[in-house]
């Protein structure tokens, strides 16, 4: 019996409908069987901030009653939970004879995604919840195919190019993902097991995307470049010149990185991450688009008004520096009944600072936060 923390299948999990399987303690006894009933959003919100775990193999078969490709009519972000399910089971096993097919499909979707959904596909990134550190290797895959996506996007580089990135971006981390989290969750020193885990990853990767059946050049390149630097500073073989695509990846990933909290650690707010990540790179084209791309305040982002109020950040503006966001809290710090959309270029609601995620006193329901009914 394969165990995966609740967490990475919550897209499976819906308030008012039953268990579509067991819930399980880290050593397989079962807590609660499949099709007992979820009734409201607290209880599920419970049962995935506990450390309870689902067996794979009852989550295939989830996966298949539910046939769940992230097309159907649901909104955004039941669509976005339920591809972190999907891929969830999918990474685990690049055995599988449609491992690849499935792949680009996930990579197809989010490449539809940074046409269709740009801002929610940051806010998604930006307002992930670093605290379930089981899920980091997972989530980072993620969020860096999510960023790829948009940032080929801006380049204009052609679709099989982008796809290319995309699913590159999605399969670097293969053989790490499960010690990701662990590292996520513990931090300290690398055991020597663990770094020479770490060291011979893109090596592994590629392998294992070889056996799959994958014979594009530009993917293959970028997982096994993903850590290597210009003159030759980075690993596994220390190129001097490793490919354009490579780097875009490269940078996106230490991006992603500097905004995750680890080992204790706090991460970074997005901007900066972002402002870091373009002055260590000594302002590399790809960092200044990542920068451009996100703007100062990318969707997500929780900032302080001058009138006063708490908004978060859901839609760049005309400018970098004067996004649309949606006020949750009120001067005195009380919660606001629903979001009220303010457009930051106006002097009254000039962004005024950053606010960290602990002044919060409100929970974000993205849903309500994209809600038609909501915008000015």
């Amino acid at each position: 019996m394969k165990l995966v923390p609740i967490q990475q299948v919550g897209g499976h999990i819906k308030a008012g409908a039953t268990l579509p399987f067991g819930v399980r303690d880290a050593e397989g006894k079962l807590l609660l069987a499949k099709g007992q009933s979820v009734p409201n959003e607290q209880m599920r919100e419970a049962l995935l901030s506990r450390g309870v775990f689902v067996d794979m193999d009852e989550l295939r078969d989830a996966s298949k009653r539910g046939n769940d490709d992230g097309t159907g009519g649901e909104d955004f972000f039941a669509r976005w939970e339920a591809l972190q399910t999907r891929l969830s089971v999918l990474l685990r096993a690049p055995q599988e004879p449609l491992f690849l097919a499935r792949v680009k499909e996930c990579a197809g979707q989010l490449i539809a995604w940074a046409e269709r959904f740009p801002d929610q596909l940051l806010f998604v990134v930006i307002q992930h919840d670093h605290s379930r550190h089981e899920v980091y290797g997972l989530a980072h895959l993620l969020h860096s195919a999510a960023v790829c996506a948009l940032l080929s996007r801006r380049l204009g580089w052609a679709p099989e190019r982008q796809k290319s990135l995309v699913g590159a971006a999605l399969t670097m981390n293969l053989s790490i993902i499960d010690l990701q989290g662990r590292l996520a969750s513990r931090g300290g020193r690398l055991l020597p097991p663990q770094r020479a885990a770490i060291d011979r990853h893109p090596d592994e990767a590629v392998a294992w995307l070889r056996n799959a059946g994958l014979d594009d050049t530009e993917w293959l390149s970028a997982v096994a470049q993903h850590h290597e630097q210009p003159g030759g500073g980075g690993y596994p073989q220390h190129l001097a010149e490793p490919g354009e695509t490579s780097q875009l990846l490269r940078l996106v990933d230490v991006f992603l990185a500097k905004l995750a909290s680890r080992g204790g650690r706090l991460g970074l707010p997005a901007p900066q991450a972002a402002k870091a990540l373009y002055t260590g790179s000594n302002g590399h084209t790809f960092a200044a688009l990542l920068v451009k791309e996100l703007g100062m305040f990318p969707p997500g982002t929780l900032v302080k008004l001058a009138s006063g109020e708490i908004a978060v950040v859901v839609r760049r503006g005309t400018t970098g520096n004067t996004p649309i966001v949606s006020a949750v809290m009120n001067r005195r710090g009380d919660a606001l009944g629903s979001p009220v959309r303010r457009d930051t270029a106006s002097a009254e609601h000039a962004i005024t600072g950053l606010v960290a995620a602990q002044q919060l006193r409100v929970q974000l329901t993205p849903h309500k936060l994209y809600d038609r009914r909501y915008e000015a």
